[in-house]
């Protein structure tokens, strides 16, 4: 047996799990904290298996899904959209996040927007202007990932964060985004704080973090069948190495950094956890 994916939901689980058995690959759907991880019976077959369900997953009106929910009597699970919903929010990306990575992305356009707008309400967000002030105000440790200052720096982040958020959400749970995004938006912003003092604000932060949550978590645990690209990473290591380099006093590199090595720390605790619990 070797882990291919994990989902939230049964249903989806087996539905997937069908439409692998149709294609000739053995598989069980077992439940795991909260989760119902898709184990498949011959390891040998797991390459070709595992890009199959990457295709299905992408492409959830794929007919070899369809045909398979429809066999069985079942409906696969669609985002209804209204007549009167905007493009944007009735389409396939939007679709594709859960709630939690969707509830973030608009919160940061609302602060924006707001702030924009005249409102000031990245004063009640900033980091403390001491350590001792998180005791009075213990918000303020994450509230700064929520503060972006032009449309490029909210554009550039909630971009990343729609993609590698939803990735988590999707084949863990949304859980276990928060609790990493929590975790890296902590350790990001104190570091940055203790470099360059209250004045900064960002998603990156949290967005190095999990980028560095699912490089390792993949590395420890390639038979959960989701990690990162190497392109991905590499991209993103460079524009790290760009930012120390070219734009050290306007950047926050330092949140950059720590939020990588929690989320690479958390990646691998988590990995090695469930790499065994699947062995």
């Amino acid at each position: 047996m070797i882990e291919l994916a994990s989902f939230p939901d049964a249903a989806v689980a087996e539905v997937f799990s069908r439409a692998l058995g149709r294609a000739g690959y053995g598989t069980q759907v077992r439940a795991r904290e909260q989760q119902f991880v898709l184990l498949l019976e011959d390891a040998a077959h797991y390459d070709a298996a595992r890009q199959l369900l990457s295709e299905l997953v992408r492409n959830p009106s794929d007919a070899r899904l369809q045909d398979q929910a429809w066999q069985s009597g079942e409906v696969m699970p669609r985002q209804p959209r209204s007549a009167n919903m905007p493009p944007l929010l009735g389409s396939a990306w939007w679709a594709s996040m859960g709630p939690l990575t969707r509830a973030v992305l608009v919160a940061c356009a609302v602060i924006y927007g707001l702030e924009v707008a005249g409102f000031s309400v990245y004063r009640t967000l900033l980091f403390a202007p001491s350590l001792e002030g998180l005791q009075a105000q213990p918000w303020r440790l994450f509230s700064p990932m929520l503060m972006h200052f032009s449309l490029l720096h909210l554009l550039f982040n909630l971009l990343w964060w729609s993609d590698l958020g939803r990735t988590i959400e999707r084949f863990q749970s949304s859980v276990q985004l928060l609790w990493v995004t929590l975790v890296t938006a902590a350790v990001s912003n104190l570091a940055q704080f203790l470099a360059s003092g209250p004045m900064f604000g960002g998603l990156s932060g949290v967005v190095y973090g999990l980028l560095g949550y699912l490089w390792i978590y993949g590395r420890v645990n390639p038979g959960a069948g989701y990690g990162l690209r190497r392109e991905i990473v590499l991209f993103m290591l460079a524009w790290l190495v760009i930012c120390y380099v070219g734009f050290a006093d306007v950047v926050a590199n330092e949140a950059h950094l720590a939020g990588l090595l929690s989320g690479c720390v958390l990646g691998a605790i988590t990995g090695l956890q469930r790499r065994r619990r699947a062995a």
